[in-house]
């Protein structure tokens, strides 16, 4: 199964500077503004930037998309143009969509549910209550392009992105569909700071450094962002008779079954990944034997890097001497759907052969074993073998996508 298309709206501008501005190790946080509802609330936060919808949407489904389905369209039709496919009438049956998000379209959500409240259910608009449902980005999207394939939203949390992945590559491993375009999104709003800050994560905005910076050892805490991707993902046959070029491979995907409290990130004791080890070794992965990549899901707070480290230093073993592990979270901050964009770095990062680095590290945390993307390290001469994207939610539950170089 092959990667033969990506699209991306993202805090590093579409899928040209997203990948260059990685590359050189850049950020896309800034001023939350107008997001900011408490005196003392997070000052910062990453926000997609370079992004018109109307370039890819037309107007009047514009009117009546919601922000985050907009999101999804756009990198959706990206992704499509990307992969040189071409979308017809008699394949529109044998095309699916999986689309990840951990809260969907949370701000006309949570103005809909206001109005109601405040106006009774019969002053509520009637025309917005179909873009508070979870899957209105995959609808819309499938009515954009005119697919008639498996349509499917799954929502887990921080690994949203991830199971996107995995169920795309079931339902085309199972015959129920020849291509599927997968990826996932979420979007800022001034409700999920709220949360996040009543729960202590986010870096702090009173007098501290505020920052994104997984496995520092000053980490403080992690800065909320947005984005979202698409990838479009066959069969490799099925490529091969059209004529497209794979930017990677992807081999499949594991889960990992891991101790944690409903509403927190496991602790490092509880780190086992004995399990991932034997399904990724089903799926022809060696540690040791090639020049890896991972690109972890650490997002700058204490406990999930704490967990990272301990984990995936006991998943590589020995092969770390041959390993660079990076997180994307320190450039395009933390959100359900960041592991499509993780899974769009690791495909470019096959097909390159560049290093996506920790641009914000500045000492690395003494805790942490594992050979870190610093911002001076240098990509492999003959470049990367494998890529591992990993996801650990809150609630454990973990999930680990498996890339070749093509």
């Amino acid at each position: 199964m092959v990667v033969t298309g990506l699209g991306v709206v993202s805090p590093l501008g579409p899928l040209s500077d997203f990948w260059r501005r990685l590359v050189a190790g850049e950020h896309g946080i800034g001023p939350a503004d107008d997001l900011m509802t408490r005196r003392n609330g997070p000052a910062t936060v990453a926000r997609i930037t370079a992004w018109e919808p109307k370039e890819h949407v037309h107007v009047p489904a514009l009117r009546r998309m919601d922000r985050l389905s907009r999101m999804i369209v756009s990198t959706t039709r990206a992704a499509v143009a990307d992969a040189g496919l071409t979308l017809t009438a008699e394949s529109a049956d044998t095309v699916g969509m999986v689309v990840g998000t951990a809260y969907g379209n949370v701000v006309e959500t949570d103005q809909f549910i206001r109005r109601l409240q405040a106006r009774g259910p019969g002053l509520a608009n009637a025309l917005t209550f179909p873009n508070t449902v979870l899957n209105a980005p995959a609808g819309y999207a499938a009515i954009d392009l005119g697919l008639r394939g498996p349509n499917v939203t799954v929502a887990h949390g921080e690994a949203s992105g991830e199971l996107a992945l995995a169920t795309a590559y079931d339902l085309i491993r199972s015959r129920r569909a020849e291509v599927v375009l997968a990826g996932a999104g979420d979007e800022l709003a001034p409700l999920v700071l709220d949360i996040y800050d009543d729960l202590g994560l986010l870096s702090p905005g009173d007098g501290q450094h505020v920052w994104s910076s997984p496995f520092d050892r000053h980490r403080n805490g992690l800065v909320l962002g947005e984005g979202a991707a698409m990838l479009v993902l066959e069969g490799a046959e099925h490529a091969a008779d059209r004529g497209a070029k794979p930017y990677a491979e992807l081999r499949g995907h594991t889960a990992q079954r891991i101790s944690a409290t409903p509403h927190d990130w496991p602790i490092a004791a509880a780190a086992d990944p004995g399990d991932t080890a034997r399904q990724l070794g089903h799926l022809g992965w060696r540690r040791g034997e090639t020049t890896d990549l991972v690109i972890s899901c650490a997002n700058s707070t204490r406990r999930l890097d704490a967990f990272e480290a301990a984990n995936l230093s006991r998943l590589l073993g020995p092969a770390t001497a041959t390993t660079a592990v990076t997180s994307l979270r320190g450039a395009i901050g933390d959100f359900g759907g960041a592991g499509a964009l993780s899974a769009v770095a690791a495909a470019l990062a096959l097909h390159t052969g560049d290093l996506p680095r920790l641009g914000s590290l500045r000492e690395p945390d003494p805790a942490c074993a594992l050979p870190l993307a610093t911002p001076t390290r240098l990509a492999p001469e003959r470049g990367f073998e494998c890529a591992l994207v990993s996801a650990t939610p809150r609630g454990g539950g973990g999930r680990t996508l498996l890339f070749r170089r093509a």
